[in-house]
């Protein structure tokens, strides 16, 4: 069998799997769960079991350094960082540090993380309100442009303390920052991606140099008051991390948003069964992530030569777990491609799993749940415009809409 270039077969840049992913992850799960790239330093993962024994195995790192230097994503994203530290500085978020440097950062920044998210309810209650009063009066609008996209970065904002006026660069600047994870980009999608970073960078800089000589009641203020406190994390570190929740934060979010709304539309009977009992949206949101996982996959890097279900992998082999494809493993969930909005257990793996389970999927959870819900309650008639096929973003690792037009009534 000649050998295949998986990145593409089996990521967003291929239509093919943008339209349907199943067709071609079922047929894969099924005859090489765990099988090696023919063209790159890379594994592709799509049971349940052999990625969950990834994510959670301690002695693989997440960190873009250690990956063999010949895989082209890895090698966009390298670059991109190495332009960026020249200006910023050098260092590592939580979501590739590995180890003790990882536990030491993650510990300062959840505890500041998790106390703002819980308590932003009414925050995140009044945006999705201004949010729905601004579309209400339309007979028409775009879910993705005009509500789901609008909805994380005004929370964010509000969790950061990152000023109004702020808000559309940081969107915008955030977008940009996705195309770091196309191989495939032109020039000038390079360049926009660049400065999408250098603006997010430029702008937490001054924040932090405003927040030590002027703290208010955000998040950026109570991780300078841990570090003045003693916390051990410096500047940069800092920086970075704030970098890391806005970008992770944000996108992912929104396509939660936008995935679960198009799942809804496509099934009635959920979207009847939650405006009668308001109390599903819960469970509805955990099979939104299982069903669309806003990220299609993540990566470990081994540093030494090892094995995962009896296939040999080498140092700086990028292990890719397919969340698309494990959260649709047979063998872990009853009838899988099924949209049920009452299944339990839904252990699935779209926050990742292990040491770096998302931070962040609390907030995420939260403002789901209330977008979807409010949303529907607001137009209990929305329905799509067209009747075609929905358009996927062509961007390695996200399964997000690029757009999805409805009407009111």
């Amino acid at each position: 069998m000649p050998p295949r270039f998986m990145l593409f077969e089996y990521s967003e840049l291929n239509p093919a799997f943008r339209d349907n992913p199943h067709t071609l992850l079922d047929p894969q799960r099924s005859a090489r769960p765990v099988e090696h790239d023919g063209m790159l330093p890379a594994v592709l993962i799509t049971s349940y079991a052999a990625g969950r024994e990834i994510l959670r195995d301690a002695h693989l790192s997440r960190n873009f350094n250690n990956a063999a230097p010949n895989n082209p994503v890895i090698a966009n994203v390298r670059r991109l960082n190495e332009a960026v530290e020249a200006e910023f500085g050098r260092h590592d978020s939580i979501v590739t540090l590995d180890g003790a440097d990882h536990t030491r950062v993650r510990t300062i920044i959840a505890e500041a993380f998790l106390k703002r998210a819980a308590a932003l309810q009414a925050t995140v209650a009044r945006i999705i309100a201004e949010r729905l009063d601004a579309l209400t009066g339309r007979d028409s609008f775009d879910v993705v442009a005009d509500y789901a996209a609008q909805i994380p970065m005004r929370v964010l904002g509000a969790l950061m303390g990152c000023p109004d006026a702020t808000l559309d660069d940081l969107k915008r600047w955030t977008e940009a920052g996705q195309l770091a994870f196309d191989p495939t980009k032109s020039a000038e999608q390079e360049h926009l991606a660049l400065e999408g970073r250098r603006g997010i960078f430029g702008h937490f800089r001054q924040l932090m140099a405003e927040r030590r000589t002027e703290p208010r009641d955000d998040f950026v203020s109570d991780l300078l008051a841990a570090q003045a406190r003693g916390a051990p994390i410096d500047d940069n570190e800092i920086l970075h991390n704030l970098f890391a929740v806005l970008v992770a934060g944000h996108l992912t979010t929104a396509d939660l948003i936008g995935n679960g709304v198009a799942l809804l539309l496509d099934h009635k009977e959920a979207r009847d069964a939650i405006l009668a009992d308001p109390g599903l949206i819960q469970p509805a949101v955990e099979e939104i992530l299982r069903h669309e996982p806003p990220i299609s996959f993540t990566a470990r890097f081994p540093k030494s030569e090892g094995a995962i279900a009896r296939c040999p992998y080498h140092a700086g082999d990028a292990l890719v777990v397919s969340l698309i494809a494990t959260n649709r493993d047979p063998e872990k969930f009853d009838d899988p491609h099924r949209f049920d909005i009452t299944r339990r257990p839904n252990p699935h793996m779209a926050f990742g799993a292990g040491a770096h389970i998302c931070l962040g999927a609390p907030l995420a959870r939260m403002e789901g749940q209330m977008a979807l819900l409010k949303l529907f309650e607001r137009f209990p008639n929305l329905r799509r415009v067209e009747a075609s096929a929905p358009e996927w973003r062509a961007v390695p690792g996200v399964r997000g809409l690029a757009r999805l037009n409805v009407a009111t009534g």
